[in-house]
């Protein structure tokens, strides 16, 4: 099973993780705190397919637990979500995302409906393994 690391400290919002996430075939793991991020990460010895992390957090922002989760885990992929549009960030924020490769990130603009989610997901991951088969056994009837 895959497994999404979702860094949010908004418990209304990871409700909606929790729902769209889990309910879909993804392993979730919560974390409201970039400290809580990387004990997630390592007590699951580093077995993250993607990160879902906000920019703004109380102590530090997703995109530098992106940028240093990454380079714990080359492979990893990487939503981006804000309440502002990126225009409104910090320079350092906007830098950070740059250092990021492109093919393996995409931000998402708050509020944004669970299908767009979804879609982001699966567009990173692809189907999650265990709906694939089925998936394909129905395509081929």
């Amino acid at each position: 099973m895959q497994t999404v690391l979702v860094l949010e400290d908004d418990t209304s919002i990871m409700a909606l993780f929790r729902l769209v996430v889990g309910q879909n075939g993804y392993n979730i793991l919560e974390a409201t705190t970039a400290g809580q991020a990387f004990e997630r990460f390592e007590e699951n010895d580093a077995q993250v397919d993607l990160l879902i992390a906000d920019v703004t957090l109380p102590v530090s922002s997703g995109i530098r637990v992106a940028l240093e989760l990454q380079s714990l885990l080359p492979n990893l992929k990487i939503i981006i979500m804000s309440g502002y549009p990126s225009a409104m960030w910090n320079d350092q924020d906007s830098a950070e995302l740059e250092e990021l490769p492109s093919d393996c990130v995409i931000t998402l603009q708050k509020p944004f409906v669970p299908a767009t989610l979804l879609d982001s997901i699966h567009r990173l991951l692809g189907l999650p393994f265990s709906a694939a088969p089925a998936l394909r056994m129905k395509a081929a009837s």
